[in-house]
C-alpha cells in the first residue's frame, strides 16, 4: 500500500476477492507501519523494501514461475517496479497504481506537503489528521456529495478509515520518516524501465491514474506509462489519489481484467511454444 499507510486499506479488494475459490490473496504491512516494525532511525530505499516483499514471498513459499498478479499504489507501486527488477519470472501482471518512475523529483503543492507532514508527524489530533488525510486523497467533489439526510461521502469516510486506519498501533516516527525518504527517494530510470518491460513480457502490464490526483500528479504517471513499452494506460476521471476506495466496484472490475488478460498472456504464449 501506498506512503504510511497500513494494507487494511486494501480492505475492500481482500473482501472482493478473498471470497473466490481461485484466488489467493495477499496483502501486508511494509516496514515502517502497523505490524511490521520500522527499525533504526533512518531513511528506507525502495529497493529495500522490495527485498523484504521477496523474502515474505519466499517465507510463504509463492515462488512458482509466472504465479503473481502485483498492484502497487502509491509508494507500493514503486516499490513493485523494483520488486519487478528482482523477480521479473515470477510475475503475470503487474498494476502502478496513483504512482511515478521518480524521474523528477516533484512535491505535492506546499498546502498539500504541509498537511501531509502535520499528518505524518502526528502534530495534529487523531480525528483532525483523519480529516486531513480524507482531503488529500480525495477531490472536493465527491466528498461533498450527500449519501444521506445530512451526511456526505467525507462523512462516511471519516467513519471508514476511523475502523482501522492507526490499529492496532499508532505509526512511530521513525517508521514515517523512513518511509517519506523511500518515496521521495525513488528512482528507476528509463533502461531499468524498459528492462521491465522486457523481462515481464508478455505478462500484462497497466498504469492507472486519477486525473485529480493532489499527490502525485497525473503526469507522472503518464511518463511512466509511456517508458513502460506495451503497458495500457487507463484514467480514473474525477480520480483522486485513492482511487480503491473511491471506486471500488469498477477498481475491481479492472483488476479483474488485469488478471484475466495476464492468464491469457501466458496461456497463448504456452500455446505459441508448443505449436
Amino acid at each position: 500500500m501506498g506512503l504510511n499507510f497500513k494494507c487494511s486499506a486494501w480492505s475492500a479488494q481482500v473482501h472482493h476477492f478473498g471470497r473466490k475459490p481461485d484466488h489467493a490473496v495477499l496483502v501486508f504491512d511494509n516496514r515502517g507501519v502497523g505490524n511490521s516494525d520500522c527499525g533504526a532511525f533512518e531513511a528506507y530505499k525502495t529497493s529495500e523494501m522490495a527485498k523484504d516483499t521477496v523474502d515474505l514471498l519466499n517465507f510463504l513459499n509463492w515462488d512458482q514461475d509466472r504465479s503473481l498478479h502485483v498492484f502497487g499504489v502509491s509508494l507500493g507501486g514503486m516499490i513493485s517496479q523494483e520488486l519487478s527488477l528482482l523477480i521479473p519470472t515470477r510475475i503475470k501482471s503487474l498494476t502502478l497504481i496513483s504512482t511515478r518512475s521518480g524521474d523528477t523529483f516533484e512535491l505535492p503543492s506546499t498546502t498539500i506537503l504541509k498537511t501531509f507532514i502535520k499528518v505524518s508527524t502526528k502534530s495534529v489530533k487523531y480525528e483532525r489528521g483523519i480529516d486531513l488525510m480524507i482531503d488529500f486523497l480525495f477531490p472536493a467533489a465527491y466528498l461533498n456529495h450527500p449519501t444521506a439526510e445530512g451526511q456526505t461521502r467525507k462523512d462516511d469516510l471519516r467513519k471508514y478509515f476511523s475502523s482501522w486506519h492507526n490499529v492496532p498501533r499508532r505509526q512511530s516516527p521513525a517508521g514515517a520518516f523512513g518511509q517519506l525518504c523511500a518515496a521521495f527517494g525513488h528512482h528507476c530510470s528509463d533502461s531499468q524501465l524498459e528492462k521491465i518491460s522486457r523481462d515481464l513480457s508478455p505478462a500484462k502490464i497497466a498504469v492507472v491514474l486519477g486525473d485529480r490526483d493532489e499527490l502525485i500528479h497525473a503526469v507522472r504517471s503518464l511518463q511512466l506509462q509511456d517508458r513502460l513499452p506495451g503497458s495500457e494506460l487507463v484514467v480514473f476521471k474525477d480520480g483522486g489519489h485513492a482511487l480503491s476506495c473511491q471506486f471500488r466496484e469498477n477498481f475491481n472490475a479492472l483488476m479483474e481484467r488485469i488478471m484475466t488478460e495476464g492468464n491469457q498472456a501466458f496461456s497463448n504464449d504456452d500455446k505459441h511454444h508448443c505449436a
